[in-house]
């Protein structure tokens, strides 16, 4: 059984092989995020720069591509039976299941990444990766509780997590805990982002769905979505930390045994390794080469 997995924002900005961005199924993604941003991704992609890490302008970004090279997948005539993803990365799962067209997933996330923005404006904080077992991680939490506002913003790994708060908070779990800060532009799954769920709920709302052909399963608390709650629960994950560990543990309880890795980013990838080792991974689908080898085996 195979599962598309989609990774998210991550910390690093995304990079795609020439080949892959000229892809026609690519582009045209490309093109409408392009369209929903008012900025040339193609040419922000291939030259990089600081823009491109701009949360309203990456989100789409990352989207467009991680579709594209789903198209492509689906065109050598590699289909999955499970799809999950990381933080932004489940808008692509709950396309690539079959429930949304990909040109208005592309939308939902130039909708949600500027929601983000907003937000991050208004309530400034930021977030870091934290080494340690869940009680290690929860005495980081008590004691950046003390100064400020923080909480658990995704469990990454079974000895790593990311952590969201305001500045005093981050600073303090630094300072007493191993901890690195991540670039990122926001406290993203926390109460930080609250004023983002319910537009983004009527955005998702909005867009015309169908049954889900694949089984998608949910970051939310690492359950299979429904077509009936999928909407919900991509825009409550907002203010609730990714359940990566437990999403993962349960594809393999449904007895996955080959993950195609969607999406640029070095880190993501990283995280699949960590808790899936190298040999049930998985394939990294982010060359034309990659994906003619998955679909050969």
């Amino acid at each position: 059984m195979i599962a598309f997995l989609f990774i998210g924002q991550g910390a690093d900005p995304p990079w795609v092989s020439p080949e892959v961005l000229a892809d026609p199924a690519v582009a045209s993604l490309v093109e409408h995020a392009s369209a929903a941003t008012r900025v040339d991704i193609a040419r922000l992609m291939a030259r990089g720069g600081r823009e491109l890490t701009r949360t309203e302008i990456l989100q789409p970004a990352m989207v467009a591509v991680c579709l594209g090279v789903h198209r492509m997948l689906e065109r050598a005539g590699v289909e999955p039976a499970i799809t999950l993803g990381h933080s932004l990365g489940e808008l692509c799962a709950w396309c690539a299941a079959g429930a949304i067209g990909a040109a208005d997933a592309v939308r939902l996330a130039a909708i949600r990444g500027a929601l983000m923005a907003r937000e991050a404006e208004l309530h400034p904080g930021g977030m870091v990766r934290l080494i340690g077992d869940a009680a290690t991680c929860e005495r980081a939490v008590v004691e950046g509780a003390r100064v400020g506002s923080i909480c658990v913003g995704a469990h990454n790994g079974v000895d790593e997590w990311a952590l969201s708060g305001d500045e005093p908070a981050l600073a303090c779990v630094i300072a007493r805990f191993r901890a690195t800060r991540l670039p990122m532009g926001g406290a993203w799954h926390s109460p930080a982002m609250a004023g983002a769920v319910d537009e983004l709920l009527a955005a998702s709302l909005a867009v015309p769905r169908q049954p889900m052909r694949a089984r998608m399963i949910s970051n939310r608390r690492g359950h299979l979505a429904s077509d009936d709650n999928a909407p919900d629960l991509l825009a409550g994950q907002l203010v609730h930390p990714v359940e990566w560990v437990a999403s993962l543990e349960t594809a393999v309880a449904l007895e996955v045994r080959r993950f195609v890795v969607i999406g640029p980013g070095k880190i993501m990838r990283a995280l699949v390794y960590k808790n899936l080792g190298v040999d049930r991974v998985v394939e990294i689908a982010d060359s034309a080469a990659t994906i003619a080898a998955v679909a050969a085996r």
